[in-house]
């Protein structure tokens, strides 16, 4: 018998690093009894003192009283014993390093630790979930908990199923997140990147091929769809701000490697190669897109967008939100509320295509697929039968 959510009393997570130590601190402050493990004495130690860091802030930011955060601290237990951490847990989210490997020799050992009802979780943010739960004897048991960084402050989490997640241990891990005042939104299929990333890709690899192809500069495209579109960075800016650079490169034989459903087969576009090869793996090194050794910010005119058809970016955006409903991924609602909240954008895609018109949308599309000439970025930017069906029959998705 699997847990339910009135069955479930005490949250274990795996992993105290920035990820694990917010969501035991999210967890304990809802009021469940709240275990954080890792196998560094001095990492948990760094985590507790992170935690009373960030439960004064919420105090003096009005987010929590004195009260709530005394007791939330008395819930909260922190232990190198595995055994201990998860011996009385309903519910036990792995957070370790986004290695698979890794994170499967954790699962292997949860398995073999957790009481046999224990639903077990991961913190991916796009791993290959099927292969963690096949490592189990309980894989009915494992569902993807993908949250947003950081856990205290970000809204969403993403509630991920494998062939083998029946409904019910979705529909617990979703309550299990409502009640810690999170919006989850639920990814129906383990796809490789799941909902909200699978949205950032394009959002990164349209701009590079089109300055890669000399056709637009990184500062014009950064400037539209940052003031002109009101996302919160430019794609450029992005890329550099998460390292998008070096995790692209380096993950790209490990997503043409894929099997699971909508695996991507197409090439990094060459910019990407060019800038790792130089060492330019964005902010953290100083130098990506742009040269940060004198400032934290790339200096990015508000005028420099004037005139760039921002409809060349959103359209392969649109098609990727188009086909994970058309393959029954993600609902209307669920993407866009990803967009909105995992990636703090403007508007949803499909609310973006409702207001352009996906007739509009078809006819960029085309545009943009002339410009890939006979590279093998030309499929994914190829209109889905659900967006030239809309376009068709002159329907909207809302």
């Amino acid at each position: 018998m699997v847990v339910g959510i009135n069955d479930i009393e005490t949250v274990a997570v795996i992993g105290s690093g920035q990820m694990g130590r917010g969501i035991g601190a999210v967890a304990a402050l809802a009021g469940y009894e709240a275990y954080i493990n890792d196998i560094d004495e001095s990492q948990l130690e760094e985590a507790r003192e992170q935690i009373e860091w960030s439960y004064e802030k919420s105090v003096e930011n009005g987010a929590a009283a004195e009260s709530e955060i005394d007791d939330a601290l008395e819930r909260l237990s922190f232990t190198t014993d595995l055994e201990e951490a998860v011996g009385d847990a309903e519910f036990v989210t792995e957070a370790a390093v986004e290695q698979q490997s890794v994170k499967e020799d954790v699962f292997e050992n949860l398995d073999e630790t957790a009481p046999e009802d224990a639903i077990l979780a991961t913190n991916t943010s796009g791993l290959n979930i099927t292969r963690l739960a096949e490592t189990t004897d309980r894989p009915e048991q494992v569902v993807g908990t993908h949250w947003f960084n950081p856990p205290m402050l970000m809204e969403l989490v993403e509630v991920i199923m494998t062939e083998h997640t029946p409904d019910g241990v979705a529909d617990t891990a979703e309550a299990l997140v409502d009640s810690f005042d999170k919006t989850p939104i639920r990814c129906k299929i383990d796809i490789p990147s799941f909902i909200v990333n699978r949205l950032m890709r394009p959002y990164g690899e349209g701009p590079a091929w089109m300055v890669y192809r000399g056709e637009h500069s990184i500062e014009e495209i950064d400037s539209a769809m940052k003031y002109a579109e009101g996302f919160p960075m430019g794609p450029f800016e992005l890329a550099d701000y998460t390292g998008g650079i070096q995790l692209r490169v380096e993950g790209e034989q490990d997503h043409l490697e894929d099997d699971r459903p909508m695996s991507y087969d197409t090439e990094v576009c060459p910019i990407l190669h060019q800038l790792y090869d130089k060492g330019r793996y964005g902010r953290k090194a100083d130098a990506g897109y742009y040269d940060y050794d004198e400032r934290d910010e790339p200096q990015i005119a508000v005028d420099a967008g004037q005139g760039f058809d921002t409809l060349l970016v959103w359209a392969p955006i649109i098609n990727e939100a188009a086909k994970m409903v058309e393959n029954d991924v993600a609902s209307v609602e669920d993407v866009d509320t990803g967009a909105r909240l995992g990636g703090n954008w403007p508007i949803g895609p499909l609310e973006k295509a409702d207001e352009v018109g996906t007739d509009v949308v078809l006819e960029k599309l085309t545009e943009v697929a002339s410009r890939h000439g006979d590279t093998n970025k030309l499929a994914e930017t190829l209109p889905c039968d659900l967006l030239v069906e809309k376009a068709k029959n002159d329907e909207t998705f809302y």
